[in-house]
């Protein structure tokens, strides 16, 4: 290359980083600034609700709010948030009746002035009800069904957790995902799950904001986050909104409750899978508590004489938080650790081990002088991995992330919008033996890593999204979400658009829609040819690769006939580009090479709800297609076509799920049936003597090495998935202090032998749990 050439090339890169730089640097700079361009315009008037708990002295979440005309029409409504606050904006001066309504408590009705100009902070108290009284039906939010839901968004609460049972006491997030039809698992163990064909290392959780890597422990039937530390979820399968990003296929958004501000109570329970207990109370009245909870298993050591077999594995979560409620401001500390160890095979003696650690702080700003409240969350994240085998070969993966993130939101050209930004510093470390990592393929994108990684990666995103009712039966909430690295200073462009009609302008009925563009800057590599392990490998895009990418497509209706039954139905469509496959050879081995692949997933899902006094059913039906394709030279060396396509193992195809719960004198009766369509694999096309060191080995004096020869990968099923659980509950007050709670079941009550894999290695079948009994006892202390 000539001198002059270098140059002209040396020219263009600073002219293309400049570019790029002062591209994010202005973007930053509107971000910014933007306050001071809603400053000038003049309001009416704003209402800020923060809805309290009057026996606990705790925000509530998810509560209904309504400004009305005295004894008149409705003007305003909406939900509270994860900190139970709601702003009215831009809203006339004047009387309103206010009613705020949430499912236990009693409605709240009182009349308010606002004068002309005034930010007007409200903190209403709602008392415990002994009936439930009927929830007002505002925006989508509060209806038949128990869960609120609209194009590939849930939101989850304490409520529905309690009807799954569970072999220990109380509810849990697992269980209770498993019951949706978008979320697949590929069994009773490992930690892992599937959302409409994504990957679990395509899925994001959050909880207060803060990233939480692999929250769910290895027996796959408990995770971090049991029913008495929650407030609510909100799970996305897909076209989720500009807020969110780093994801490409499904979020999930966790928020916890806080520790009561008025009363010290506590809980003790146990059961033969796990124990747990509970501590929380005020440190100041009304304005500072603390909430602590922590769940061991104890399966390992009492599964021989439950079950009479093994289940050799241990696990842990720990949650601690320190509340804040100020009259201008919410706080919460939230840290989270949680911890696995054990063996998906025990006959095969491949010990997994991973670890969570979550600390940070989320604020709330909202006082009168702002402008705009304001969201700030600062945090760490932390997540180790191993996997070790019986020749102390091992390896492991690391993950330390630090960040900041900003969220705010404005009146934009006289449409509400949100706007924000956010740093994340994440370093990746791993180690590998001489078994895993291979330096002779450099052509390889993952072995040519070699035996280590240790690599810092930074980000930085920004979004910006409005919602719009151009009518009382209209929304449309475009977004548009920026990430780049900081290292290429390559911004992405990710658009999002949600949009919901009420064609009777009332919530009945209610089509809802929603498309958007998304990616991930980092990759996990795994050997999906191997379902004995979850082990993966978190690294960042290396630079020239092309980052993962999907693009999501939602279409729902939601029709309520009454207050008792409620009906969905969904449609969808994943596009995804760029994902990292384990690249097969005809014999087995030991190294772990990757290709990239792209992906198709498409199906629909329909629910139905009947929601009485006393009776509660849920009956759904999920259908997902998955499809890989990739270059046969980049995936499969002995497939005879250019292009190879294939269904993964998380293709399940149908699934079928049906909840009923029954409430009968002092008893709670809950019973979850599921099934599924058994999941893909690869069949054995031979077994074979193989000589290894020709000319040096003779076939007629030496035996060879046995090796087992696979045919065509995934082209074979397993059988189908069913299983069903149930429970009885009831409750005894010892005193007006003490409660009993009991609980009996049945995992597996029929005791089917399903399929977890077949290890070829072994030629042994593994099954996944059979018959489970369980009792459980909770003491609570209030």
């Amino acid at each position: 290359m000539s001198s002059i050439q270098l140059s002209k090339r040396l020219n263009q890169l600073f002219l293309h980083l400049l570019g790029q730089s002062c591209l994010l640097i202005f973007s930053a700079f509107l971000v910014l600034l933007m306050p001071l361009w809603v400053i000038a315009q003049t309001h009416d008037a704003t209402l800020r609700v923060v809805a309290i708990s009057e026996e606990e002295g705790t925000t509530i979440v998810g509560a209904t709010v309504i400004l009305a005309e005295p004894d008149a029409d409705t003007l305003f409504a909406g939900v509270t948030d994860s900190y139970g606050f709601i702003e009215f904006s831009n809203i006339p001066a004047r009387i309103y009746q206010i009613k705020i309504s949430y499912i236990g408590l009693e409605t709240h009705l009182s009349l308010i002035e606002i004068e002309p100009g005034q930010t007007r902070i409200y903190r209403p108290e709602l008392r415990a009800t002994s009936e439930e009284l009927d929830e007002v039906i505002v925006s989508a939010e509060h209806r038949a069904g128990t869960v609120r839901r609209e194009a590939g968004r849930q939101t989850i609460t304490g409520q529905e957790l309690q009807r799954v049972p569970s072999a220990g006491p109380g509810g849990d997030l697992t269980a209770y995902l498993q019951t949706l039809p978008s979320i697949v698992t590929t069994g009773d163990r490992g930690g892992e799950l599937f959302v409409r064909g994504g990957t679990p290392y395509q899925n994001l959780v959050l909880v207060e904001n803060m990233p939480i890597i692999k929250p769910f422990h290895i027996s796959n039937l408990f995770s971090a986050f049991p029913q008495e530390a929650l407030s609510s979820v909100d799970v996305y399968a897909g076209g989720f909104g500009a807020e969110y990003s780093g994801a490409n296929s499904a979020v999930m958004d966790v928020n916890l409750r806080q520790g009561s501000m008025r009363r010290h109570q506590g809980a003790f329970a146990v059961s033969p899978y796990l124990y747990s207990y509970q501590l929380e109370g005020p440190i100041t009245r009304d304005r500072h508590s603390f909430f602590l909870m922590g769940r061991h298993s104890i399966i390992e050591n009492t599964s021989p004489s439950i079950i009479n077999e093994e289940i050799p594995v241990q696990f842990y979560d720990l949650i601690g938080r320190y509340s804040i409620n100020w009259p201008n401001l919410t706080c919460n500390i939230t840290a989270i650790r949680t911890y696995d160890n054990g063996q998906i095979n025990p006959v095969r003696q491949v010990n997994l081990n991973w670890t969570n650690t979550v600390a940070g702080l989320r604020c709330l700003g909202f006082a009168e002088e702002l402008e705009y409240p304001i969201d700030f969350t600062i945090g760490y994240t932390g997540y180790t991995s191993s996997e070790a085998g019986v020749d102390n070969t091992g390896r492991t993966s690391n993950l330390d992330m630090g960040y900041m993130r900003l969220d705010n939101n404005v009146r934009f050209l006289g449409i509400s919008s949100n706007y924000g930004f956010k740093v994340e510093f994440i370093r990746y470390t791993s180690e590998l033996d001489q078994l895993f990592a291979d330096n002779t393929r450099r052509e390889a994108r993952y072995l040519g890593l070699g035996s280590s990684l240790d690599e810092i990666a930074t980000t930085f995103s920004l979004y910006f999204s409005s919602k719009w009712e151009p009518n009382s039966g209209i929304t449309i909430q475009p977004g548009l979400t920026s990430q780049t690295k900081l290292r290429d200073l390559s911004p992405t462009l990710e658009p999002r658009l949600r949009v919901t009609y009420r064609p009777t302008n009332s919530d009945h009925s209610e089509f809802s829609f929603a498309i958007g563009r998304y990616f991930q800057f980092y990759e996990a590599i795994t050997d999906e040819r191997d379902a004995g392990t979850v082990f993966g490998i978190y690294k960042p895009t290396d630079e020239g690769d092309p980052y993962p990418e999907s693009i999501h497509g939602i279409l729902g209706y939601r029709h309520q006939f009454n207050n008792h039954i409620e009906v969905n139905f969904e449609t969808f469509g994943k596009s995804h580009k760029n994902i990292p496959v384990a690249r097969w050879t005809r014999e087995p081995g030991n190294t772990l090479e990757t290709g990239l692949a792209n992906g198709l997933s498409y199906g629909a899902d329909a629910q139905i709800e009947l929601n009485f006094s006393s009776l509660y059913l849920s009956m759904g039906y999920g259908l997902a297609v998955v499809t890989y394709e990739a270059s046969t030279n980049n995936l499969v060396a002995w497939i005879d076509q250019d292009r190879f396509r294939y269904n993964p193992t998380h293709d399940r195809r149908h699934q079928l799920n049906v909840i009923a719960s029954y409430e009968f004198g002092k008893f709670t009766g809950n019973i979850n049936w599921q099934y599924s369509s058994g999941g893909t694999f690869t069949r054995i096309y031979a077994f074979d003597l193989a000589l290894q060191n020709l000319p040096d080995q003779h076939p007629l004096r030496h035996q060879g090495t046995a090796q087992t020869l696979f045919s065509e990968p995934f082209n074979a099923r397993f059988p189908a998935f069913q299983r069903v659980d149930v429970s009885l509950n009831r409750t005894f007050s010892l005193s007006s202090r003490i409660n009993l709670q009991t609980e009996a079941g049945l995992i597996n009550t029929f005791n089917t032998r399903n399929v977890f894999y077949f290890d070829v290695n072994t030629m042994q079948q593994v099954d996944q749990l059979p018959l489970v009994p369980y009792v459980s006892i909770t003491t609570r202390i209030r």
